[in-house]
C-alpha cells in the first residue's frame, strides 16, 4: 500500500500541472517555473528525510519507521486537499518529500522479510503496486480533479497504517539489536521451521553474535565510527554499485516518465487529449512489464537482466532520438505513431529488466551492520539524481527537444552499465548473509556457526 501511494505521488504532477498551468485555471495559477519547482521540491526535502530516518530505522526498527513514514504521507495529502496557493502546494510536496527516505527503508524491510528464492519476485510486486498507483492517478485524472485525488490518497494511507500495525518486526533487525528470541519467533512466523530456514536463521544469529561481541570491544565516538565506515571497502564497493545503478534507473526514465509522460507526448503528438490517453496506456504497459519482471527475476540472473535488457533500453532511447531527428529532416516519412510507440516500448523494456533488478540489488548488496549508513548515503544519491531529473527534464525538453533529452539520458545509461559490468556481483537466490560474506571476503562454514551458537548457549 505504501508503494501504491508512492505511485500516486510520483504521477501527481502529471495531473496537477495541467490544472494549475491552464489559462482557464480558477483555483490556483502557476508559471511553468513554479510548476517544475513544485514537482522537484518533493526530492529536495528528501535530504532531510534520509538524514532523520536512516539512523532511526537502525534504532527504532523497520515497523515503527514505516508507520511514521505513512503519517507524513497522510499529512501531505491533507495539506494538498486544503491547498489554495502555490506556496501550500510546495509545502504539501515538501512534506511528502520527507517520505522519499522510505523508498530504501520499505525495500530493505521487504528484502529482510522475504525468502531468498522469492525476494526478487516480491520486489517486483512492490514495483507493480507503485505502477498501479501511477495508473490510478492518471486514470482518475481523466474524471477527477487533483483535489479529489488527494482525498483518495488520504484513504489509501490510512488503510496502510492499519495493516502495518498487524505486521511483525524484521528478523534481521531483531538479531542486529541482540533480541535473538524475538528474532527466532518473527523468523519462524515468516519462513516456517524447514531445515533450510533453520540453517539460515542460525547463520543470521551466529553472524550478529560475532558482530555484537566485536562492537563491545570497540567502543568509540559515533561520529568517528561513522567516518571509519565510509572508508571501508565492504561499504564503498556496494555504495559505488548503488550510485551507478540509481543513476542508470533515473536516466532510464523511471521517474521522469511518470511525472512528465503527458508533457513528453504533447511534444511528440501536439495533441493534449491524445497525450492524456497515452499516459494511461503507458501505465498499463508499466504494470504488465512489472508483472512480467516477477517471472524474469525468478528465472534469469541479475547480471543477465541488468546488462542485456539495460543496453537494449539504451538502444531504444537512441532510437527515439533518431526517429525525431530523421522525421524533422524529412529523411523518413512522418509516421505519427512511430516515436510514441518507441517511447512506450523503451519504458516497457526498462521496467521488465533494468529498473526492477536494480532496485532488488540495492536492497541486497549492503551488509546488515551498515544499513543505517547505507540508507543515508544511498538516499543522498537517490535524492540528488531524483531532484535533478525532475527539475532538469522539462528544461532539457524545452532546450534540446525530445531527441536531445533521450540521447543524453541514453548515453548516461550506457556509461553506468559499462562500469557496473566489471564490479556487479551475482545475488540471485542467495541469502543476505551469504551476499554479505562475499562482500566482506568472509568464508563461513557450518562448524563456525555451530561453535558460535553453542558458546552463546553456554553463556
Amino acid at each position: 500500500m505504501f508503494s501504491f501511494s508512492s505511485g500516486i505521488i510520483l504521477a501527481f504532477p502529471s495531473v496537477l500541472n495541467p490544472a494549475i498551468l491552464s489559462p482557464n485555471a480558477t483555483e490556483i495559477k502557476a508559471t511553468g517555473d513554479q510548476a517544475s519547482w513544485i514537482a522537484a521540491s518533493h526530492g529536495m526535502s528528501a535530504f532531510v528525510g534520509f538524514a532523520i530516518f536512516s539512523p532511526l530505522f537502525q534504532i527504532l526498527g523497520r515497523k515503527t519507521i514505516n508507520i511514521i513514514l505513512n503519517v507524513f504521507l497522510l499529512i501531505g495529502w491533507i495539506v494538498f486537499y486544503f491547498s489554495y496557493s502555490v506556496t501550500s502546494l510546495v509545502c504539501a510536496r515538501l512534506t511528502q518529500g520527507f517520505v522519499v527516505g522510505g523508498v530504501y527503508i520499505i525495500a530493505v524491510s521487504l528484502s529482510e522479510s522475504s525468502h531468498p528464492a522469492r525476494r526478487g519476485y516480491y520486489m517486483s510486486l512492490k514495483k507493480v503496486s507503485l505502477g498501479l498507483g501511477s495508473f490510478a492517478c492518471h486514470s482518475l485524472g481523466l474524471v477527477w480533479t487533483w483535489r479529489q485525488i488527494a482525498a483518495f490518497g488520504v484513504i489509501v494511507v490510512f488503510v496502510n497504517i492499519i495493516m502495518l500495525l498487524a505486521c511483525p518486526e524484521s528478523p534481521p533487525f531483531l538479531a542486529l539489536t541482540g533480541r535473538f528470541e524475538e528474532c527466532k519467533k518473527a523468523f519462524r512466523w515468516l519462513f516456517g521451521r524447514s531445515p533450510e530456514s533453520e540453517k539460515e536463521l542460525n547463520e543470521l544469529i551466529s553472524a550478529q553474535m560475532k558482530n555484537i561481541e566485536e562492537r563491545k570491544g570497540k567502543k568509540s565516538n559515533q561520529i568517528v565510527a561513522a567516518a571509519k565506515v565510509l572508508l571501508k571497502k565492504d561499504f564503498l564497493k556496494p555504495l559505488f554499485i548503488v550510485t551507478l545503478g540509481t543513476w542508470a534507473v533515473d536516466a532510464c526514465g523511471r521517474y521522469f516518465m511518470l511525472a512528465y509522460t503527458t508533457q513528453i507526448m504533447i511534444e511528440i503528438t501536439g495533441d493534449v487529449s491524445i497525450s492524456m490517453y497515452c499516459a494511461v496506456v503507458s501505465d498499463c504497459l508499466l504494470i504488465i512489464a512489472l508483472l512480467l519482471s516477477c517471472f524474469t527475476l525468478k528465472r534469469y540472473s541479475r547480471r543477465t537482466l541488468t546488462f542485456k535488457l539495460g543496453f537494449f533500453s539504451a538502444f531504444l532511447m537512441f532510437f527515439v532520438s533518431a526517429t525525431v531527428i530523421l522525421r524533422s529532416c524529412g529523411i523518413i516519412p512522418d509516421i505519427k505513431w512511430l516515436t510514441p510507440t518507441a517511447v512506450l516500448l523503451h519504458s516497457f523494456v526498462a521496467h521488465v529488466g533494468l529498473i526492477p533488478v536494480t532496485f532488488t540489488i540495492v536492497c541486497e548488496i549492503f551488509p546488515l551492520e551498515y544499513k543505517g549508513m547505507a540508507s543515508f548515503m544511498s538516499g543522498i544519491t537517490f535524492t540528488v539524481f531524483y531532484t535533478i531529473t525532475l527539475k532538469v527534464t522539462p528544461l532539457m525538453i524545452k532546450k534540446t527537444g525530445i531527441e536531445g533529452t533521450y540521447a543524453i539520458y541514453g548515453l548516461c545509461v550506457v556509461i553506468c552499465l559499462g562500469f557496473l559490468f566489471f564490479i556487479l556481483p551475482e545475488t540471485k537466490d542467495r541469502t543476505l548473509q551469504d551476499i554479505e560474506d562475499e562482500i566482506r571476503g568472509v568464508k563461513r562454514n557450518i562448524n563456525d556457526v555451530q561453535c558460535t551458537l553453542l558458546k552463546d548457549i553456554a553463556n
